[in-house]
This record gives C-alpha cells, structure tokens and sequence, in this order.
C-alpha cells in the first residue's frame, strides 16, 4: 500500500522541502501534497539519520503529532544520538521494538500495522502482538538499496558487490575507469552529507593531482 495517498518516501520528500525552502517566491514552490502536513498525524518508518531529518522536517511543517517508528530497541537505532535527542526534544515520539507489516487505508493512509518486537516479548518488555498505529501521512525512511545509472557499465566503471561503486585505483576516489571519480553514499551507502562533501573534497584533490602529474 506504498501508493496510498499520504505515503511518501523520505529522498523525494525532503528534496521536495528543500526546493520549497530555496524557491523564490511562493508561486516557485513545489506543489509536493506531502508538504501540507498542517494539524496531521505523521510516522516516519526508519531510525536512521534520514528518519530524523523527516520527523524534524515534518515538526517544521506544522504536523499535530510525529512518531518515529523503529524495528529494535533506541541503543540500536544507527542515527546519531544527538539528533535523537533533538527530536526529542521537538516533540517527536519515538516507538521502538515495532516491525511495521503493513500501511492501512483505502483513499488514502489511515494507519500502520506493526507487530511489537519478539526479542522484546522474550525479554518482557512487551508481548509479540500486532496493533495499528493511526496516521494521516507516513514517511518511509528505511530498506535505501543501490539504483546505479545505466551509464556506468556503459563506460566500464565497476560495482561492488553490494551494488555501489568500487573504487579499485590508487587514487582517492579514483573508479576502475582512471578518468572518474566517485564518493559519497554512491560508494559508502547511506551516510552522512559531510562525509559526501570530504569525499568530493578528497577526489577533487586527486584529479588535480593527476592532471598536473
């Protein structure tokens, strides 16, 4: 049910915020739906440091509630601490020990189906039982998976196995095509924007130093 209206996923909706927040003018803004979040119920799906940057942005947007739901237990969660803990915080709740199993609605998002943890049944903290967790919008902020561009086989530029760019040459950021560069999360995974930028920063450093060699 991931196109159900009220369901987005946390890349487009974030970059969807952003534009609205560089555009010129109102009249410029993106006319995203998933950015009327006024006096709504929202979820967000994921513990990661996307997930804490959608219940953020979504606090910004003016929602009446955020929950951020999480399959394990908060000394699990990848996102950094202090993120958390502004999130917090804001306001926003958070809900560990939920698998979420389904997204519930017709017309559009109602709810989200979980089943609380069984390592928590196993350790009291709770019993394994499914219950549903009502929303007006759902955020997904979870399962990110490689998408290379088709390009890149074309000009011979090798992936791992994971399915991100390796980087056999010997310089920094240097791909199995001498003449490009890479870095980021295309090469990394999910991680942090100043790590993107010290890997852009990194490579760029390298192919000057190959063009002056």
């Amino acid at each position: 049910m991931q196109d159900l209206p009220g369901v987005a996923n946390a890349l487009p909706f974030l970059v969807a915020n952003t534009r609205r927040l560089f555009a010129a003018s109102a009249d410029d803004a993106p006319l995203d739906p998933m950015l009327d979040l006024a006096g709504k119920r929202v979820l967000v799906l994921g513990g990661g440091d996307t997930a804490m940057d959608c219940v953020r942005t979504a606090v910004r947007l003016g929602a009446a509630s955020v929950g951020c739901v999480y399959r394990r237990d908060e000394a699990a969660m990848p996102g950094s601490r202090r993120e958390v803990k502004n999130a917090r915080d804001e306001g926003v709740r958070f809900l560990f020990d939920r698998q979420p199993l389904a997204i519930e609605g017709h017309a559009g998002v109602t709810g989200v189906r979980v089943s609380r943890s069984p390592h928590a049944a196993q350790v009291g903290a709770m019993a394994a039982t499914e219950e549903l967790l009502p929303a007006d919008a759902v955020i997904i902020a979870f399962g990110f998976r490689p998408s290379p561009a088709p390009w890149l086989a074309e000009h011979g530029i090798a992936l791992n196995e994971g399915g991100r760019i390796a980087l056999p040459g010997n310089l920094p950021g240097q791909t199995s095509h001498p003449r490009v560069f890479a870095g980021g999360d295309n090469v990394r995974g999910a991680d942090l924007v100043v790590t993107a930028v010290q890997d852009g920063r990194d490579a760029g450093q390298a192919i000057a130093a190959r063009l002056l060699a």
